[in-house]
C-alpha cells in the first residue's frame, strides 16, 4: 500500500512539474521597443515576437534574424522593405516613425497567407 501511495505522489509531482513547464509564462508574443531597438526572429512562417509596441513618432532600429530554412523579408505599408534575408543571416533596418498601428509581413509568396505577419502597435 505504501508503494502505491509513493508512486501516486511521484506521478502527481511529475505532472505538476510538467504543467508548470508548459504553463503561461506571461509572454503573449509581444515586445516593446526598448531604447529604440528590438530584435525579431524570422522563422519558417513566423515572426517572433509577432507583435511589437513602439512609441509614437519615433524611429526604431530592428534587427531581423533569419533562423528559417528559406529567405524572408519584412515589408510595411509605408513602403519599407528590408529586402530578402538569406537563411542564417541577419539585417538591421530602421522603421518608423509611426502615428498609428500597422501590420508588416513577409512578401515571399505564400508566407503572409501562412500567417507570417508582424503587428506594430503604437503607444
Amino acid at each position: 500500500m505504501k508503494l502505491r501511495t509513493t508512486l501516486s505522489t511521484i506521478a502527481a509531482l511529475a505532472l505538476a512539474v510538467s504543467l508548470a513547464a508548459c504553463g503561461d509564462d506571461g509572454d503573449d508574443g509581444a515586445a516593446a521597443a526598448d531604447g529604440g531597438a528590438i530584435t525579431i526572429e524570422m522563422g519558417d512562417m513566423y515572426f517572433e515576437p509577432d507583435s511589437i509596441t513602439v512609441p509614437a513618432g519615433e524611429v526604431i532600429e530592428v534587427e531581423l534574424d533569419n533562423v528559417g530554412a528559406s529567405e524572408h523579408d519584412l515589408v510595411l505599408d509605408d513602403g519599407t522593405d528590408t529586402g530578402t534575408v538569406p537563411p542564417g543571416e541577419s539585417t538591421t533596418v530602421e522603421i518608423g516613425p509611426f502615428d498609428e498601428s500597422t501590420t508588416g509581413w513577409c512578401s515571399v509568396p505564400g508566407h503572409q497567407s501562412s500567417g507570417m505577419e508582424l503587428d506594430i502597435n503604437v503607444e
